[in-house]
């Protein structure tokens, strides 16, 4: 299978801003994690998988390979998008959150690249695909797949008072805003689906608008 670059926001946005993006109603907002860019790659009906970084190159993860295979859901070819949790920050309870993975999108499924297929859409066959399983959803925005794999939530209001919310806590850095009719490109390189995603971070000292 070739490699695809997954969908990344490029363009910022302040957080001053998010009131004026949410009354577009054009966008839908997902938590954005600080962790490192993974994408799993299954092929031979989920016998193979691979981890790749968001630049093309082979991701040092540290999980377990057997609960990942577990989140394989076939036939065919399928390829996830989410964050490896692997800087050893902090979650809503001051402890590190390492070796956990976070789905935020799925840009291949039953052997078909999506393409053409909006957020919303891709959004509703991960819902599909992982059914919550347990009432607790960690710190109201990642629901539980296995013991250390995730979905992100998304939101469609009140988002500055989200974004202020979960940037109190250390392992998030913002928000990810995502046009709600964008729908994804060919990933033949970085630059294909940056025009559809806005990201909104907390300042720091590598960081500041």
């Amino acid at each position: 299978m070739k490699y695809i670059y997954p969908p990344r926001a490029e363009n910022k946005i302040a957080p001053e801003s998010l009131p004026t993006f949410e009354e577009m109603g054009k966008f839908i907002a997902e938590p954005k994690l600080n962790g490192s860019s993974m994408q799993i790659y299954f092929t031979d009906g989920g016998k193979e998988m691979k981890l790749m970084t968001r630049h093309k190159t082979p991701i040092d993860c540290k999980m377990d390979k057997e609960e990942l295979r577990k989140l394989y859901q076939g036939p065919g070819e399928m390829i996830l998008c989410g964050e490896y949790m692997n800087k050893s920050k902090k979650d809503e309870d001051g402890k590190v959150w390492n070796q956990k993975y976070v789905i935020w999108d799925i840009i291949m499924f039953r052997g078909r690249h999506l393409l053409g297929t909006t957020f919303l859409e891709r959004y509703y066959i991960l819902i599909d695909l992982y059914k919550a399983k347990q009432n607790t959803v960690k710190g109201g925005v990642l629901q539980p797949i296995t013991e250390n794999c995730y979905r992100v939530a998304i939101f469609f209001d009140d988002l500055l008072n989200l974004y202020k919310r979960i940037t109190k806590i250390d392992m998030y850095e913002g928000l990810v805003l995502k046009k709600v009719n964008g729908k994804l490109e060919d990933g033949y390189s970085e630059n294909n689906n940056i025009k559809t995603q806005i990201k909104c971070r907390k300042a720091t000292k590598n960081y500041i608008f």
